[in-house]
């Protein structure tokens, strides 16, 4: 189905860009006003993201579901299938993906805190604090005797010969290994530097170029500390000289061949103390992982929900205004799609009907335009029939008169035949005119009106006889394409019906009040409009066994010399041309015959 199929298709992509562009100012809008509210000159990356979705998450869902409360609305009004389908696959593809994960996520992100536990338990923190203490205190009890075993107290600094210390040292056993070292080393504000290398066995050894950047000592104190050199951890002892600013740096190695255990067990007590920011941050940063990941799945459920619902949707939605089509009369609707399965089976088998139904209907036209024709003829041989025999009457008096002058009066009755003869044939020449007229009906010219302002014209022909007409007209009806010329012989014919049915119940009933109503309005049925125009009168009705014939051309209920039934088929005949309907009833407020005609109102 050619334009039918674009037609809908183009409106579709409509709804698709417009979807795009709002969600895009969803977004949009809650960025600007997370940024406005909610986000601070401190906050980080992760904060950014958490206050964008929590307004984007209420503020999309609102929108979403009033937009489609809003096209709910507009699918009972105009009755649009493929927006019906299409949102309705998409919300129950959406529904299955969402639900059942909505539980998922709830319970793993209220665990988090277990999971933590898990990894951080209390007795495990137990341990590591122990074994912290421990290690303090070997280490202390080494350094004590590390100062013990040199000797040195606070009266005997500062030294002056830094040599003299180093080979106490190696007396001592506090410099005894290949990897201790002996260092003279200066400060210059926050920073340490190395002066002299008094003693270093080990070359492969690499120092550091710098050691804390406090500086705690003075010449008069002696310090020690514990840090770790090239991955193995020392005892660095601080002994002030007299020279300005010059330490003797002795490195005793502690626990050798331990390094690596010790390391991990440092690495372990570094975790521990970061227990508690972990404690306080992870779990959030977690959940708002979990809630991306969720936000995440939720969109590529919406992407694939419209992906599926528009395949799914595009077959029924192409069926269903191809069908739409057929029934307003387009026999030429054809379904130019392809698809498997029992849609493709459906789409063949439519496109087979449409076809059998164009032949069937050219031959139901031919057929019925040849009844109709005999029809006429019949009924036009039979009027013609009644003014012939008086005809052939008076001729038949004339021609034995004509033989037989002696009976006198010949002028008197050849005076009385050619009158007759004359007055049939004036009813002759009326009905080939009349005939003529019905056959050569213009086609109609449409042009957009108001169908009230017709109706006022032609109504106010009508306005100066002694028969009421009231006209109650619809204010603010559409405009519809029209033929002025044929409705306003289409409102004459039905008020001049109605005017000789109002006359003919006051002849029977002279207290009856002769009144006639035209009036208008709008009619909706489905998604199907109308605008209406009704003439009633107050006459006595067509019965029920004459409505399905008087539209029929020389059908009528009165008599010859009133009229010969060419009215109503001239109606009919105008409605034809405007694609309009025609229908007849009793009038509940009048009781008399209602005529009403529907003009079905075209989307564009």
């Amino acid at each position: 189905m050619k334009a039918p199929a674009n037609g809908w298709q183009q409106e579709e992509r409509k709804l698709y860009y417009r979807d795009i562009l709002f969600i895009l100012f969803v977004i949009v809008a809650s960025i600007l006003l997370a940024e406005y509210f909610l986000i601070r000159a401190t906050s980080t990356a992760v904060d950014r993201i958490f206050s964008y979705l929590l307004i984007f998450l209420p503020l999309g869902i609102l929108t979403v579901v009033a937009q489609l409360v809003y096209r709910n609305r507009r699918i009972r009004k105009t009755g649009n299938l493929r927006s019906s389908l299409r949102y309705r696959l998409t919300i129950a593809f959406l529904l299955i993906s969402i639900v059942p994960s909505i539980p998922i996520f709830l319970i793993s992100s209220s665990n988090v805190e277990i999971v933590l536990s898990a990894l951080f338990n209390r007795n495990i923190r137990l341990a590591l604090q122990d074994g912290h203490q421990l290690l303090e205190y070997y280490q202390k009890r080494e350094l004590e005797r590390l100062w013990h075993e040199l000797g040195i107290n606070s009266r005997s600094v500062p030294v002056k010969n830094p040599q003299f210390i180093v080979r106490h040292a190696f007396d001592k056993g506090v410099l005894a290994l290949q990897s201790d070292f002996a260092l003279q080393v200066k400060f210059q504000e926050q920073n340490m530097q190395l002066v002299d290398v008094l003693y270093q066995p080990d070359e492969r050894l690499e120092l550091p170029a710098e050691y804390p950047a406090s500086r705690p000592w003075q010449h008069t104190v002696f310090r020690f500390a514990i840090q770790r050199v090239a991955g193995r951890d020392y005892a660095l002892l601080f002994i002030p000289l007299q020279e300005q600013d010059l330490w003797l740096l002795l490195a005793h190695r502690l626990h050798p061949g331990m390094e690596r255990q010790s390391g991990r067990f440092n690495q372990m007590e570094q975790n521990l103390q970061s227990e508690q920011y972990l404690n306080k941050n992870v779990p959030d940063t977690l959940r708002l992982g979990l809630a991306l990941i969720y936000i995440f799945m939720i969109f590529m459920a919406f992407v694939i929900g419209i992906v599926l619902a528009r395949q799914i949707s595009n077959p029924v939605v192409a069926l269903a205004a191809a069908t739409r089509a057929l029934t307003e009369g387009d026999l030429d609707a054809r379904l130019d799609m392809k698809a498997s399965g029992e849609i493709g089976i459906l789409i063949d088998s439519f496109n087979q009907m449409t076809a059998e139904l164009r032949i069937l209907r050219s031959r139901l036209l031919q057929t019925q335009r040849m009844a109709a024709w005999q029809e006429v003829a019949r009924r036009l041989a039979h009027e013609i029939k009644n003014p012939l025999t008086p005809i052939s009457l008076s001729a038949d008096r004339m021609l034995r008169r004509l033989q037989n002058p002696q009976k006198g009066n010949l002028n008197e009755v050849v005076r009385v035949s050619a009158s007759t003869i004359k007055e049939q044939v004036e009813v002759l020449r009326t009905l080939v005119e009349e005939f003529a007229n019905f056959a050569r009906l213009p086609k109609a010219i449409l042009k957009m009106a108001d169908l009230n302002e017709i109706i006022r014209e032609a109504a106010a022909v009508f306005l100066q006889r002694s028969i009421q007409i009231e006209l109650q007209l619809a204010v603010s009806l559409p405009l519809i394409p029209l033929d002025r010329t044929l409705i306003i012989g289409l409102i004459n014919n039905l008020v001049k019906n109605a005017v000789e049915a109002v006359a003919a119940g006051l002849a029977s009933d002279a207290s009856q009040r002769a009144r006639i109503q035209i009036s208008s309005s709008f009619y909706q049925q489905g998604h199907r409009k109308y605008v209406c125009l009704m003439v009633a009168d107050s006459g006595p009705g067509i019965p029920e066994e004459m409505i399905e014939r008087i539209f029929e051309p020389y059908y009528s209920t009165k008599t010859a010399e009133i009229g010969r039934g060419l009215g109503l088929a001239l109606v009919q005949r105008a409605v034809f041309e405007h694609d309009a309907s025609i229908n007849v009833s009793r009038s509940a407020s009048l009781g008399g015959a209602m005529f009403t005609v529907f003009f079905r109102i075209r989307e564009l």
